[in-house]
Order: structure tokens, then C-alpha cells, then sequence
């Protein structure tokens, strides 16, 4: 069963382990400026008070008894229900403007004992992901992979609220080359030779 109370925890050296055995859960925030790899996406000219952003997260684990058949043995396996909200300030591709992307991002793992289980674990469910546990394991960079898993390959307004000058935007989004200038028509210098023929 999973505890319904929350308790505070070591983000950064969690026995992962006991947490999913005993089914515990924790929830809480956690600022951009402890995310360094968060940090490091983040638009050069997000507002100041971006590394203070906050990120709200809630991790539950759990443990499942199974057995392969009638009367085999009983082996235990542990889950870790990680959710994470929050938003992370990025440079738009289309206006260029900074804009701040909403991250929500919801994920179950099942935790293995070490890299040759995990290596071994089948992928056939596609709504659950393999970690390998510790008794120091870092929640705080598993919170920080699902965030960065979670940050759009090109980042973008869903509606830009102006287009940056240089650019000139389709109704497709896509960037349209400007027209060339219509050079300044000139006499062709054989229609005044034909002008003279025509007087003699």
C-alpha cells in the first residue's frame, strides 16, 4: 500500500529501495538554479527571477508481489510514480521573443537492483521505464532528466504575439524570403537606334 502522508526527504541521497518497499511519498518544489542542466537551456534573457522558478514534484513507490506461475516463487517488484510541473523559459524559434514553456510531465519507473537487471528488464510496456535503484539515489536528477525530456525540440508560441522585424512570416509559420526590389527600367539603347532609322 502507499502511504497517503508525504514526508520530506534527501533529494540527492534517497535509499530508493526502502522508499518504494515501504510505499512512501514525498512532494515538494524545487528551484531552477538547483537544475543546472535546466538552467543551462534556459533563455539568456529570461527575466531575473527565472532561477528562482519553481518546479513541483510528487513521487510515490510502490511494490508489486508476482509469480510466474502457479506455485513458483514470489519475486517483489518496485515502482516510483514521479509527476513534475513547472515551466522553464526559452527563446521562441519563430518570433524570437523569450516565452515561458508550461512542463507537466507524469511517469512510472520500475526500479531494478543494478545495470545487468535493468540491461535484461523487457521493453515491452511503453507506459513504464527501467531505472536502476540506489540506496543515494538522486531524485533530484531523476526530476531534472524528465524535465529536459519534456522541453519541445523547437520551442515555440502557439501563438506569437508579434513578428520579430527581420523576419517575414507565411500563413504556414514558415519563414518567406523577401522579394527582390524590381530593378528600374531602362531604354534599351536598340529602340533609340531604331527611332534614328525611322527619321532618315
Amino acid at each position: 500500500m502507499i502511504c497517503d502522508m508525504t514526508q520530506p526527504i534527501d533529494l540527492r541521497e534517497l535509499d530508493l529501495f526502502a522508499f518504494c518497499r515501504k510505499g512512501e511519498s514525498a512532494a515538494g518544489e524545487v528551484a531552477t538554479r538547483d537544475l543546472p542542466r535546466i538552467l543551462a537551456e534556459t533563455a539568456a534573457d529570461a527575466p531575473a527571477s527565472a532561477p528562482g522558478e519553481m518546479f513541483a514534484y510528487k513521487a510515490s513507490g510502490f511494490m508489486r508481489e508476482e509469480a510466474a506461475e502457479p506455485g513458483a516463487p514470489v519475486t517483489q517488484r518496485l515502482f516510483l510514480d514521479l509527476d513534475v510541473d513547472g515551466r522553464v523559459w526559452l527563446d521562441c524559434q519563430r518570433c524570437l521573443q523569450v516565452y515561458a514553456e508550461p512542463i507537466g510531465t507524469s511517469m512510472r519507473f520500475e526500479v531494478m537492483a543494478s545495470e545487468e537487471t535493468a540491461d535484461a528488464a523487457p521493453m515491452d510496456d511503453d507506459e513504464i521505464d527501467v531505472i536502476v535503484g540506489s540506496k543515494r539515489f538522486s531524485l533530484l536528477e531523476l526530476i531534472e532528466d524528465e524535465v529536459l525530456l519534456a522541453l519541445p525540440v523547437a520551442p515555440k508560441h502557439a501563438v506569437c504575439p508579434a513578428v520579430h522585424e527581420s523576419l517575414v512570416t507565411g500563413a504556414d509559420g514558415e519563414v518567406e524570403p523577401k522579394a527582390p526590389p524590381e530593378e528600374e527600367k531602362r531604354p534599351s539603347p536598340f529602340a533609340a537606334l531604331a527611332g534614328l532609322k525611322t527619321k532618315h
